[in-house]
């Protein structure tokens, strides 16, 4: 029997596309567009040993919550219950790695609703992270953004997309997506995929003293490259048990056009007494530094899936 367990610190989120799709398609049918109101539901999956998140699976909750008194709010944890129980008889290998909200920002009372809605729950891997989903995007980028909590604090972790996975889908079906005359819809799946990475650039950002607060240090740097792009993670080294600054450098990853001359030209300025450098790190993808398009290697994903 799975019980819950602990771990002391969340390295990354991967969450796999079809999550995201089902969590997307169940906002639109229940809540209104422009209401304000969001879903809220749990989500399963697994960590492992590195402190690497894998969700793979979810399921709405019944959550009411006051529009002016943000300390009021509901979660039905019957219907928790009751769906835990049916998904664990579906899959005993997934347990509870955390929540979702699909409004993009943290609001007042995420801290209280994350620190209590799983007390007492079994199949729970803490520490649980909170994932939030912009359903409705404006640019490109990675619609999610995870946290978790260290001393009554949300802790921002890198959070990403799952790529397709193409090893798991039937051969009979990839030759069909690959027929001429066919739609494609796998490649296409994999370059909107890749497309996401391009669209992202990271540097290796140093120059600050690490007696500095890491919560701190994740606020000044935000705030400093905010209006070169959209940022989607800041990684800061820290001690897995005390929180503390281990290393000099922090690796921050922007999206959006002009993301990379921008904050390049940050290089040498200042971030609140102290003076950032600014390093360009190679991409995820070798093969697009080389100037690969995002469908040519989809398709050079794919085909290189049928040849094995």
């Amino acid at each position: 029997m799975t019980t819950t367990q602990s771990a002391s610190r969340i390295e990354k989120v991967v969450v796999h596309p079809l999550v995201l799709r089902n969590i997307v398609d169940n906002h639109n049918r229940m809540i209104a567009k422009d209401s304000g109101k969001r879903v809220v539901g749990v989500l399963l999956g697994s960590r492992s040993s590195r402190g690497i998140v894998g969700v793979t699976n979810s399921y709405a909750v019944p959550f009411e919550e006051d529009g002016k008194d943000p300390s009021i709010w509901s979660f039905d944890r019957d219907h928790h219950e009751y769906m835990l129980r049916m998904f664990k008889g579906l899959n005993d290998k997934e347990d509870v790695v955390g929540w979702y909200s699909t409004c993009p920002n943290l609001r007042e009372n995420d801290l209280a609703v994350h620190a209590s809605i799983f007390r007492s729950c079994s199949y729970v891997l803490n520490p649980v992270v909170l994932v939030t989903i912009d359903v409705q995007p404006h640019q490109l980028g990675t619609p999610t953004k995870a946290y978790y909590a260290v001393k009554e604090a949300f802790v921002p972790v890198s959070t990403e997309i799952a790529p397709p996975e193409v090893e798991e889908i039937g051969r009979s079906i990839l030759v069909t997506e690959m027929t001429p005359g066919g739609d494609n819809g796998l490649v296409d799946s994999i370059e909107a995929y890749y497309l996401c990475l391009q669209n992202k650039v990271s540097f290796s950002v140093s120059g600050y003293d690490t007696s500095l607060d890491a919560l701190d240090l994740v606020s000044c740097l935000e705030k400093h490259f905010q209006s070169c792009g959209f940022v989607e993670t800041i990684q800061v080294p820290r001690h897995p048990v005390t929180n503390a600054i281990t290393d000099r450098c922090t690796t921050v990853t922007l999206s959006g056009e002009g993301a990379t001359e921008k904050a390049l030209a940050l290089n040498g300025s200042d971030v609140g007494g102290w003076i950032v450098s600014v390093t360009l790190l190679p991409p995820e993808i070798s093969e697009m530094a080389s100037g690969m398009s995002a469908r040519e290697y989809a398709l050079r994903y794919v085909a290189g899936t049928l040849s094995m």
